[in-house]
């Protein structure tokens, strides 16, 4: 039997947080009916009470990492924890991996925004607000030993994430046993801006739980609200969606938009927009973080769910909402017409009227139905897919030559072992609020 480890551990409570443990979580339902792979988890301590809860009743032992890593992969206790346990295959369902990382690896690509929206990368200002200083010297490290994969270095556009960024895709092309990736959107994103060959891309899309995310018994809202859920980075264009709202707040009367997680309300441009507009401020609602319970509910009383999204890699948000029976009102991008098509209402991604054409209509009632039928995704389907393609990198003749597997950074290791609990942070956000 195989030995394949599987690393869920995300920067931030985010959709890349949520498909890791329900990936996993799915993955360990049918550990006991695959009998060529044995597998066992990683997580960071702040995911213990949901990871030892998913995992509940399976067979599946979990590590939890002493600390959680930055926003670069550099991991001395979990090379060691790969190396010992003689383990055959790893697998992260986050974007990067350790450039040390001494045994065959799978890694997850959600997308390439970064790639395809350069104008948004980290600046150094924006990169150490988010992650410290400490990170962004980390960052500069491993630039410097990906100086064979650094091809922008003369580049006068590539500030220094962006060439960290492409230089650590070309390694990972390079040395990985294969990748998965969420939609067919990005797995041609990985063909066309990466030259990864199509043989190694396997796609696991997202999924919904659909005993949380169910059509619930609501009462009817004091006034008709629409949702943004999720982080509101630049590529989410939550900004260019508020500023959508207060200019025609005054238009639809009564009604509210309703802002569910992500910090939105703590971004400078956020707080302009409120300020400039502040007669009609008062219609926009953040709830901060919700449970699962109470996004269900918000979902099955929403007049719609609005996304403004310049790109995304599959969007567990729209899914959820049309599970919900909810209305969808979404960015016409190849992404959302894979995922949803026929069951949301579509505009062009700088279509201002016709976004504030389809929220008045929603506001009124006027709306459309388009989600009734929607086919939901489910997890056991996409366990199903990732068992196919772990299968396929264990088969795969590549091997890790070349890697290095010196202990980085300078840091001492610490041991960690299978089935130990997390450290005093459990519960702790990862990154600092407001990070993307």
């Amino acid at each position: 039997m195989r030995s394949v480890v599987v690393d869920i551990r995300a920067n931030q409570r985010t959709g890349v947080a949520r498909y890791g443990l329900s990936l996993l979580r799915a993955l360990a339902e049918r550990a006991g009916s695959v009998s060529d792979m044995g597998f066992r988890a990683i997580a960071d301590a702040h995911q213990e009470q949901d990871v030892r809860r998913a995992l509940a009743g399976t067979a599946v032992e979990v590590a939890f990492a002493p600390e959680p890593d930055g926003f670069v992969r550099r991991s001395p206790w979990l090379r060691e924890l790969l190396a010992a346990d003689a383990v055959d295959l790893y697998f992260t369902t986050h974007y990067t991996v350790d450039r040390q990382c001494p045994v065959p690896f799978v890694a997850t690509t959600h997308d390439l925004s970064r790639l395809r929206f350069p104008e948004h990368a980290y600046s150094e200002e924006s990169f150490t607000r988010y992650f410290g200083a400490d990170e962004w010297a980390c960052l500069q490290g491993e630039l410097a030993a990906l100086a064979a994969w650094d091809h922008d270095r003369d580049d006068p556009r590539a500030n220094v994430f962006q060439r960290y960024f492409r230089a650590l895709n070309r390694h990972q092309v390079a040395h990985a046993r294969g990748f998965v990736t969420v939609s067919e959107a990005t797995r041609g994103d990985m063909l066309r801006l990466l030259g990864v060959p199509a043989g190694r891309v396997d796609v696991v899309p997202c999924g919904v739980d659909t005993d949380l995310f169910r059509p619930r018994r609501v009462v009817a809202p004091a006034v008709p609200y629409c949702l943004f859920v999720g982080l509101a980075g630049p590529t989410k264009r939550f900004s260019w969606l508020l500023e959508t709202w207060l200019r025609g707040a005054g238009r639809r009367g009564e009604g509210e938009l309703v802002v569910v997680g992500g910090y939105a309300e703590q971004r400078p441009e956020v707080q302009e927009l409120l300020a400039a507009h502040a007669d009609v401020a008062r219609t926009v609602r953040f709830t901060g973080r919700v449970t699962d319970d109470e996004l269900a509910v918000l979902y099955s009383g929403a007049a719609a769910l609005v996304v403004a999204s310049v790109n995304e890699g599959n969007h567990l948000g729209p899914l959820e909402a049309l599970a919900c029976g909810c209305e969808v009102i979404c960015t016409d991008i190849p992404p959302l017409r894979e995922t949803v098509d026929g069951h949301a209402h579509f505009y062009g991604v700088d279509d201002r009227p016709a976004l504030d054409g389809l929220i008045r209509r929603a506001m009124s009632g006027g709306l459309a139905r388009k989600a009734a039928g929607f086919r939901v995704p489910v997890w056991s389907e996409s366990a199903g897919l990732l068992v196919d393609a772990l299968r396929r990198a264990l088969a795969t003749a590549r091997t890790a030559d070349g890697v290095d597997t010196d202990r980085g950074r300078g840091e001492e290791s610490q041991r960690v072992r299978w089935g130990e609990g997390g450290s005093d942070q459990a519960g702790a956000d990862s990154v600092a609020a407001g990070g993307e």
